[in-house]
């Protein structure tokens, strides 16, 4: 028996693929962050406990954040406004993204009818993760260039 674990199709390579990049991607949205917050603090130490705490915040802290809102609202928090805030934590578009662009993952993972009710496509999370790594990338080279040798 080979790599192909019984004969995979080639939608799931596709979707290993999207995994395997967003995962890289999602990677390089924390070394953004932390590359910003670099540029705003003047020691190491503080910069890297920051970096550590950006990071909490995201994966852990955030969604619980979100679940509270959830619950203190008893799940009547307005369906176009939610898909909006879960865009606004990069691990939150990650774990979109993998969830619901593949309709055997959908399946897989019980998220099938998730995806009629999700305004973005797997294009549109791919580009707003994208853009958790330009937008803090370009606001550290600008405060970078803006200290004084």
């Amino acid at each position: 028996m080979g790599w192909g674990g019984g004969g995979a199709d080639p939608e799931s390579w596709r979707a290993f693929a999207l995994l395997l990049a967003s995962s890289v991607l999602l990677g390089a949205s924390f070394i953004a962050m932390a590359y910003l917050v670099s540029s705003l603090v003047q020691e190491r130490g503080a910069a890297a406990g920051l970096a550590i705490a950006i990071w909490l915040f995201f994966v852990v802290l955030y969604d619980m954040g979100l679940l509270g809102l959830l619950v203190a609202t008893r799940g009547q928090i307005h369906e176009q406004i939610f898909p909006w805030l879960l865009l606004a934590n990069p691990a939150d578009v990650f774990r979109l993204l993998n969830l619901t662009a593949f309709e055997q993952v959908r399946s897989f993972a019980g998220l099938a009818g998730l995806s009629g009710v999700m305004p973005f496509s797997a294009l549109q999370l791919l580009v707003a993760l994208l853009l958790w790594i330009v937008v803090p990338l370009t606001a550290a080279t600008l405060l970078f260039r803006r200290r004084e040798p």
